[in-house]
């Protein structure tokens, strides 16, 4: 599988004094009936009830009972393309943006029953990773780069009209995103984001802290040197503290590079001497744990006084893509290969 076919803001985690997890009995893992078969990973949990899925051949996921029932439609503006970037508001206005050509931003703003087009690439080139948002009007979509330069959206409308941004720092010889689980650009509520890349000599974060008018880069330890290696997923938890995974998708169980923590906004970075146990495309804080997930199994974190502490969690989820937890910090859903849908809470 090639590169460019794959790829938020967090609840609040505590520091916790155990050097464990909580044991498989402490989470109530529930499989919901999607309706779909295709590999899943363009989600956004928009709270306890209401969850948005983009998902191949154009297809949109819905629910607005927490997952009980998923109601299915397809986009007639992205038939045959894969949308695995998702931001829903609420259950009747949600953003979607293909992943390839074309290149499209698609609105519905009655709960799937229409959609329209807001944007689209004209040169042909674009390719998009992840779409984020800081509130209800200002968001950022990226792509991989175009014409030599990374290609960043940003809306202050809400996503009705979009307009680009200059990223100052230049991409570095194969440098691009993942659009792996909608999860590449993190998000502080003052403003600052912070966009994960891979590909290239070193997995780098593009960094603004002013809503996207200026930007710089900064090298992280994360796994680099090869077209599958990177940053997949950036997630921020409480005092700032960013948090990546990823590593090299081309070697799935290789945990090598596939961790790393940064408690100054990205000025320093530190790994884990127990990282999870191999490459992870997406992670996020849940009750008192972190919980990170890859093609090959689900771990669970906590952060120690030292740092982070991984452990796998024996949960019964293969292959899962991407996993995004709801505002109250009550309620994440996993989603994954074979249209594998997953709703997680502590007990």
């Amino acid at each position: 599988m090639k590169r460019r076919n794959l790829a938020g803001f967090t609840a609040a985690t505590a520091l916790m004094s155990a050097c464990t997890p909580a044991p498989q009995s402490d989470w109530n893992i529930t499989r919901q009936e999607s309706g779909v078969t295709t590999s899943l990973r363009g989600l956004s949990v928009v709270d306890d009830d209401i969850v948005w899925i983009g998902a191949p051949d154009g297809q949109v996921l819905r629910t607005r009972d927490g997952g009980a029932h998923w109601q299915v439609g397809t986009v007639a503006l992205a038939q045959g393309a894969d949308l695995r970037s998702a931001h829903g508001f609420d259950d009747q206005h949600a953003l979607f943006v293909t992943a390839g050509q074309p290149a499209r931003i698609i609105e519905t703003r009655d709960g799937g029953a229409s959609f329209r087009l807001v944007w689209e690439d004209g040169t042909g080139a674009a390719f998009f990773d992840s779409l984020a948002f800081w509130d209800a009007e200002r968001g950022l979509a990226f792509s991989d780069p175009v014409d030599g330069a990374f290609l960043v959206l940003r809306t202050l409308d809400g996503g009705l009209t979009w307009q680009s941004v200059a990223v100052g720092p230049a991409p570095l010889e194969s440098e691009a995103g993942f659009a792996a689980s909608n999860s590449s650009i993190g998000l502080t509520p003052d403003g600052c984001a912070f966009i994960g890349t891979g590909g290239g000599a070193v997995a780098r974060i593009l960094r603004t802290c002013d809503f996207g008018d200026t930007w710089d880069a900064q090298e992280t330890p994360m796994a680099a040197g090869s077209a599958g290696a990177g940053i997949f997923a950036v997630s921020i938890g409480p005092d700032d503290w960013l948090a990546l995974s990823g590593g090299d998708y081309q070697a799935a169980e290789e945990p090598a590079g596939n961790f790393a923590y940064s408690r100054d906004r990205g000025e320093t970075w530190q790994t884990s001497a127990a990282p999870p146990l191999g490459y992870r495309s997406d992670l996020t804080a849940l009750g008192d744990s972190w919980i990170a997930v890859g093609t090959t199994g689900v771990d669970i974190g906590v952060r120690t006084g030292t740092g982070f502490r991984w452990h796998a969690s024996r949960w019964d989820i293969p292959a899962p893509n991407a996993i995004a937890v709801s505002p109250s910090g009550e309620t994440a859903w996993i989603i994954g290969a074979s249209g594998g849908i997953w709703r997680v809470e502590p007990k």
